[in-house]
């Protein structure tokens, strides 16, 4: 992973070719949410300790007011890959009931 990509340039030629940046969530790299198309895409990888952390309920709600305020969105993607323990399950259901 390369935290690279996280730049407006990359982010603009992305979208000039209906591309989707996918914004993720792990320890080493930037957790910018970026929406540069009408789709985001967002994984979760647990965060200080990958795979493992649980993310907040204040967390998760917060993600949810940036995607929601977000007007030009037509479709939302978020992907908890932080399941090598319950932490994955417990925040997609809970996010869900956002």
């Amino acid at each position: 992973m390369n935290s690279g990509w996280w730049r407006e340039k990359v982010y603009e030629a992305l979208a000039k070719n209906n591309i989707t940046f996918c914004s993720v969530n792990h320890p080493k790299l930037p957790v910018t949410l970026i929406m540069n198309t009408a789709i985001a895409y967002v994984r979760l990888h647990g965060n200080p300790e990958m795979f493992y952390s649980e993310y907040s309920l204040a967390n998760l709600k917060e993600l949810h007011k940036d995607l929601l305020k977000n007007k030009s969105l037509h479709e939302v993607f978020v992907y908890f890959n932080n399941t090598a323990s319950t932490a994955g399950v417990m925040n997609a259901q809970t996010f869900m009931q956002l």
